[in-house]
């Protein structure tokens, strides 16, 4: 029997945008500039959520912010933020359809007030053409604060990279459990997040199924958990609020191109949260795995053995108002052996353009 209630599980969903101008193109941190990133966001009501942060330098206030790299003089003053896009944060609900309505919620507000200055919202896992180059390079101070802070690490990564992060926490998790759960998640990364591929271009060409895979997996972590007391560990880090506390946050994914896997996705990591069979735990991401499943997907026979487990092990204890009707759409991927990257290749070989996923179209 699994060790918690899978019924009682809470969620929520941070994800992150590209933006598209009507007139432009993809707009990234060489082009867009952070006033007219601002101006979207300034549009949007602060709703005062107790159970969602509020920054200390006015960039992550209100259920949607800036995305991007925050810079420092070199005495730690805050200087501006060099945006990549935008993002939107859930508050935490009580059901994954809770969750995920709330998303295409506050995306369709979102996109409502990006599109009054000629953007809509593009949903893809990694910067096509740009890789990110500081400028000016990091300061003495910036590159401390790197090394200190496990949010700002390789932003030579997440300033190219598009992801959702998918929270869990429940209320009868002790902290070990909650690090437990954050431990296994890190060992199956690399057999998750195929699932969610939506990278497979970097300087405009085809190179893989997730060239974001490629270059967060050695640098980044798959899962954070959020603890009161955090121990010596590589995935626990000081909660920020009490509500904060418990909370294991999923970061490996790419960004969906159909907003639908969201549902799916969170199930898949909800049941593998409260199931007690796969033994795997790990404290830090397995690049080399990561590599061949961001390359091979799951044509790659230990990527294709293990996500063909985890998705049983899940199947086993989603019951009631979960369902494990929500994995239907991972079990039909695996089975076919796609990732929603085989889309994107495909249309990129058949028109020569480079999609740019509108994740809610006509919202």
């Amino acid at each position: 029997m699994p060790l918690t209630d899978p019924e009682r599980l809470r969620s929520g969903i941070e994800a992150e945008f590209a933006l598209v101008h009507a007139e432009d193109g993809f707009r990234d941190f060489a082009t867009l500039g952070h006033a007219a990133a601002q101006r979207i966001v300034d549009r949007l009501p602060d709703h005062r959520d107790p159970d969602l942060t509020r920054g200390d330098l006015a960039v992550k206030v209100t259920r949607w912010y800036v995305e991007g790299d925050e810079r420092f003089g070199p005495d730690g003053t805050f200087l501006h933020c060099v945006p990549k896009g935008l993002e939107t944060r859930t508050p935490v609900r009580d059901s994954i359809g809770a969750t995920v309505a709330q998303l295409a919620e506050q995306t369709a507000q979102l996109a409502a007030a990006a599109a009054v200055d000629g953007f809509r919202l593009a949903s893809i896992g990694r910067n096509p053409w740009r890789d990110y180059v500081p400028r000016p390079a990091y300061n003495d101070w910036e590159r401390a604060m790197h090394r200190r802070k496990p949010e700002y690490t390789a932003p030579e990564a997440y300033m190219v990279g598009y992801g959702p992060d998918l929270n869990l926490s429940h209320p009868d998790w002790t902290p070990q459990r909650a690090l437990d759960v954050g431990r296994k998640l890190t060992a199956l990364s690399p057999v998750l997040v195929p699932f969610s591929f939506s990278s497979p271009f970097a300087g405009g060409e085809v190179v893989a199924l997730s060239t974001r895979t490629l270059l967060r997996a050695p640098v980044r972590p798959s899962v954070r958990v959020f603890l009161a007391a955090p121990p010596r560990s590589p995935l626990a880090t000081a909660a920020r609020i009490p509500a904060e506390a418990g909370r294991v946050e999923f970061k490996a994914f790419d960004a969906p191109p159909d907003p639908g896997l969201y549902a799916p996705l969170l199930a898949l990591l909800a049941g593998l949260a409260v199931e007690d069979t796969l033994p795997d735990r790990a404290d830090r991401p397995d690049p080399a795995a990561h590599a061949r499943a961001a390359t091979l997907g799951f044509d790659d026979p230990a990527t294709r053995q293990g996500a063909r487990a985890v998705l049983e092990a899940a199947d086993r204890v989603l019951t009631g108002t979960l369902g494990r009707e929500l994995l239907a759409p991972l079990h039909d991927l695996l089975d076919r052996r796609r990732t929603p990257a085989h889309d994107l290749v495909d249309s990129f070989r058949r028109t020569g353009a480079i999609p740019l996923p509108d994740p809610y179209p006509g919202a």
